[in-house]
């Protein structure tokens, strides 16, 4: 399996050959999932969130395999609306619930479920449970929990060295670890089917 620091150069390279719709899509992204935050409460948020994550999965899945997406492609999850509702109630219900028992069991539950709109989005035969289903057979069941929690220390530290470079790096920094994500999963579906060995870092 490719390398955390492999998956880092690859979207690196694929951030710079698209860069600018890539910037222009977590803009978009930061902002609409921003303003739905505060409509009604977090009720937008809740109702809308899914759909946009699903979307924008499926744009960064596209960069980092060095395609361009096209900017109707964010608002594909509105096509799969109900099962990305269920997502996001279902990952919020048992992320907090994982949370209060204790922090571990929340962030076993986080990184279980961390590949969900990654694989809805790239599995029409899957609804919002069968997505869930197998988001946590490719992290935990296939034993990629470990590499899936040392990308967050990666993305963690890129996102530091974003913020040194007076700020203006996290223009950079934030669709690189957007790209990143998209990149994980691509790399842990790819391994799944050809069974390679697991690299962590």
């Amino acid at each position: 399996m490719t390398s955390n620091a492999d998956i880092l150069s690859i979207s690196w390279q694929a951030f710079k050959a698209n860069g600018l719709i890539t910037f222009g899509l977590v803009v978009l992204h930061g902002v609409l999932t921003s303003i739905l935050g505060n409509v009604a409460f977090g009720l937008g948020s809740l109702l809308l969130s899914g759909a946009l994550s699903y979307g924008f999965s499926r744009t960064m899945v596209q960069v980092y395999r060095g395609q361009t997406p096209a900017l109707n492609t964010y608002f594909d999850g509105f096509k799969r609306y109900v099962d990305t509702l269920v997502c996001t109630l279902l990952i919020g219900v048992i992320v907090v619930v994982g949370l209060v028992f204790l922090i571990i069991p929340g962030i076993i539950a986080a990184i279980g479920l961390s590949q969900v709109f990654y694989v809805l989005q790239d599995r029409d035969d899957l609804d919002a449970i069968g997505a869930i289903k197998e988001s946590w057979r490719l992290t935990w069941t296939n034993g990629h929990m470990w590499k899936v929690f040392f990308m967050g220390f990666l993305m963690f530290f890129v996102l530091i060295l974003g913020m040194l470079a007076l700020g203006v790096g996290l223009l950079v920094a934030i669709p690189v670890i957007s790209v990143m994500g998209a990149g994980l999963y691509e790399e842990i579906k790819r391994a799944d089917s050809t069974g390679g060995p697991i690299h962590f870092a």
